[in-house]
């Protein structure tokens, strides 16, 4: 499989929204049919455009109007390579994305976009220790988070695997558990992040990628039960130290990147912070704490199978050298509605934590 790449620059295995076919709309996206090659509609309802990768949106972006498509990675961290995809364990198996159950795929040369309505196109900003600014949702909504952080200065990527669920979510809320890695602060923030995420409009987990100020989102299957089956993305973020573009693979295979010069400042060079955890918005409906919740919707005291999780965390640091996260501090920002227990390092869990809690409770009243 090819390295393709957009903006976030995806390839066969992710997807960017589109707003409609032929037409403008209030994002600026819009396909011309003379590039779309081939169109996929998966069991869900989703609608997929094979869009040929020299005609793709991102190249509509200012900061890319000369930019040379880069095909694959030219330096990768030290032991890691494109496998395809992977099995972690025989307890927890890859959640792949639902348009390609049925083993269709775009064409050699095209990358594959997502059809959205702009309401359904739910983009977010900040990040727990940051900014938690929010443009999802009205204003007011308040973001709650449930993370570990590894404050650094130097970077170069992040490596883990989170468990997939499926988590309650109310109308005009979310709920994700993702990456974050970023350098700044407040409006001066570049960040690249990367997980899943629920909201009310699809009632599933979709695979989302996201940078300073643009992110997209495709839908997952399946999920995982509460003490049953547990299903994981294998995600990797790392920096091409060729030259500086950040580099997203999922579950063994790699997806895209995001070019260095999208970024403002920071992350033209290294991150200064990794966090990964949950988070979820909170609209407060009828003035009372909202019941969306995070992860599995259970808190972390239950454990492998029953509560969310992240595990296997590594960080990338300079020369592409991978070392365990092993200085990772948690935080919740309600404990009692959300919280989170890092853990001691497992065979086959690596350094870990659980995560998540079911939001509106006697004890989480407001």
């Amino acid at each position: 499989m090819s390295f393709n790449s957009l903006l976030v620059i995806l390839s066969l295995s992710s997807l960017l929204p589109a707003f409609g076919v032929n037409g403008a709309s209030t994002n600026g996206l819009f396909l011309d049919p003379n590039s779309i090659l081939k169109t996929i509609k998966s069991e869900g309802g989703e609608v997929i455009d094979c869009v040929d990768i020299y005609k793709q949106p991102a190249f509509r972006h200012p900061r890319l109007a000369n930019h040379s498509l880069q095909m694959k990675p030219s330096s990768y961290p030290i032991g890691i390579k494109p496998k395809g995809p992977l099995q972690s364990d025989n307890s927890s198996v890859v959640s792949f994305q639902r348009w390609r159950k049925n083993g269709e795929y775009c064409p050699e040369g095209t990358i594959p976009i997502l059809r959205s309505s702009e309401e359904n196109f739910r983009r977010k900003k900040g990040h727990p220790l940051g900014s938690s600014t929010n443009s999802l949702t009205p204003a007011g909504d308040v973001a709650e988070f449930a993370v570990v952080f590894l404050p650094g200065s130097n970077f170069h990527g992040a490596i883990g695997e989170i468990s997939v669920w499926n988590p309650k979510t109310l109308k005009n809320e979310l709920s994700a558990a993702q990456f974050w890695l970023t350098d700044g602060g407040g409006s001066s923030i570049d960040s690249v992040e990367a997980g899943w995420r629920v909201t009310d409009l699809t009632n599933y987990p979709s695979l989302f990628v996201y940078y300073t100020p643009d992110g997209y989102k495709t839908g997952l299957q399946p999920s995982s039960t509460y003490g049953g089956a547990q299903y994981l993305l294998q995600l990797t973020i790392h920096r091409d130290d060729q030259n500086g573009n950040w580099c997203f693979n999922l579950n063994g295979e790699d997806v895209g990147y995001w070019p260095t010069n999208l970024f403002n400042g920071g992350l033209r060079g290294t991150a200064s912070l990794l966090e990964c955890g949950g988070e979820i918005v909170n609209s407060n409906p009828r003035g009372f704490h909202t019941s969306t919740e995070m992860g599995s919707g259970h808190f972390p005291g239950e454990g492998y199978g029953k509560a969310a999780w992240f595990r296997n965390l590594k960080y990338i640091t300079d020369g592409g050298r991978v070392k365990d996260a092993k200085d990772i501090t948690g935080q919740a920002t309600r404990p009692a509605c959300y919280d989170i227990q890092v853990q001691k390092w497992e065979q086959d869990m690596g350094i870990h934590f659980y995560y998540g809690g079911p939001g509106f409770s006697p004890a989480c009243l407001h």
